[in-house]
């Protein structure tokens, strides 16, 4: 072997050595990039080569800080599969205050009134085999690391129901929007969300105080944008309505890129001084001042509206808005065919029939949220934390659940406001 080479290293220098023979040169000294993937196709130096593999998972997906609502809204016990409590609507009527010299004030009641939720379960399934536990494995404990993913699946889920459970359900006659319950499917298992809870307390009469009857109509604390990007006056339009239902809002939850089209409006405001070197360029808008008190912006991820239809838990019937359509016929000047379908709400599952979408929700276009995050407005009742749950082993597998029961109570609707079908 050493003649060889030397024989090719003298033919270097005299340049009397073949193609044939650098190349069999370069195979011989060439460590190469490895195969692809495939022990078999390592030749020459990279069969020897020790392979080298980073031991910190690198993730596309999110993480803690993307969350924005589940780490706000505050937590309480929950021991009952039905919470209850009591509202106060009223101090009493609009009677007049005064009494004559002698006499006796008018006798009055306060209004109460009972509510409650549903706990509900959250939940995610996980297995790994017995083997993969006992193979070497870059990430450490192996069942770990599935637990802490199914969590952050789990919390994923969470995100998105705390805002949309029981949400965009239409009267199937009319397609309204309204947040009523007898819009929803009789047999479901699903948490009723923020925007459900704030559109059903917009029109229903206890959840409105009746100590300002006589003094004007009551503003819906909802506003539908229909497209357009919200405006300054749009936020402190909403942020007075929530005043004068006794809110105080403090946080204003919506996609970044609803967040970003309502800061763009603001980039005019900009000044640069011209000559300066190392300049910031942009415009700083993370509150807004309002008559109610600065209200912090909060761009959630997962506010991002959905284009298709979601599928249901395990043991619930499917919303009726997975029609199959037929495509446009011949003739008729429509340019839309069977799979173009987007989502714009859903139905309950009421028997055959028209579905009427009245154009509540607009394809594409989500929700905005002006929140009053107090314990006193809305608060995460559980009945057990986020928990883990080990099954019991007949195979050689370890599976396991990852649990959270629990609701979302907004106990006074009115202390918040939001914006529907926001422009981005």
């Amino acid at each position: 072997m050493n003649d060889t080479v030397n024989q090719v290293l003298q033919g270097l220098e005299s340049g009397l050595v073949s193609a044939a023979e650098i190349e069999a040169l370069n195979k011989a000294i060439s460590a190469g990039y490895g195969g692809a993937g495939k022990p078999t196709d390592l030749t020459y130096g990279g069969v020897l080569q020790a392979e080298s593999l980073e031991t910190t998972l690198k993730s596309v997906t999110f993480d803690m800080k993307n969350l924005k609502m589940w780490p706000a809204v505050s937590v309480d016990k929950a021991y009952n599969l039905f919470e209850q409590y009591n509202r106060l609507i009223a101090y009493g009527s609009d009677s007049a205050p005064y009494i004559g010299e002698g006499g006796a004030p008018q006798e009055e009641d306060s209004t109460y009134v009972r509510d409650g939720q549903k706990i509900v379960f959250f939940g995610t399934r996980r297995r790994v085999s017995h083997q993969m536990t006992l193979v070497r494995v870059t990430v450490g404990d192996i069942v770990a690391q599935q637990a802490k993913e199914g969590t952050m699946h789990l919390l994923k889920n969470v995100e998105r129901e705390l805002y949309w459970g029981h949400a965009h359900f239409q009267n199937q006659t009319t397609g309204a929007m309204s947040g009523a319950d007898a819009d929803l499917p009789t047999s479901s298992i699903a948490m009723s969300g923020l925007l459900k809870q704030l559109l059903k307390g917009d029109t229903d009469a206890q959840m409105i105080s009746g100590d300002f009857n006589g003094y004007g109509t009551t503003s819906s604390i909802g506003q539908d944008l229909a497209g357009a990007v919200m405006a300054q006056d749009d936020v402190e339009a909403l942020a007075v309505i929530a005043l004068e239902n006794f809110g105080s809002p403090s946080e204003l939850h919506a996609e970044p890129a609803v967040i970003s089209a309502f800061v763009k409006q603001f980039y005019p405001q900009f000044r640069s001084a011209p000559g300066l070197a190392s300049q910031t360029v942009g415009y700083d808008v993370s509150k807004i001042q309002t008559t109610a008190g600065a209200i912090d912006l909060k761009p959630n991820l997962f506010l991002r509206p959905r284009t298709g239809v979601r599928a249901i838990a395990s043991g619930t019937a499917a919303p009726a808005s997975t029609f199959t359509a037929a495509g446009a016929g011949a003739g008729s000047g429509s340019t839309f065919a069977a799979g173009t379908e987007k989502f714009a709400g859903n139905w309950a599952n009421t028997g055959a029939g028209v579905y009427r979408c009245a154009g509540a929700k607009l394809p594409g276009l989500g929700e905005a949220f002006l929140l009053d995050m107090s314990a006193e407005n809305m608060r995460f009742k559980q009945l057990a934390p986020l928990s883990k749950i080990n099954f019991a082993i007949v195979t050689t597998a370890l599976e396991f659940a990852i649990v959270l029961y629990g609701a979302l109570f907004v106990y006074t609707p009115r202390f918040n406001c939001f914006f529907k079908n926001a422009g981005k």
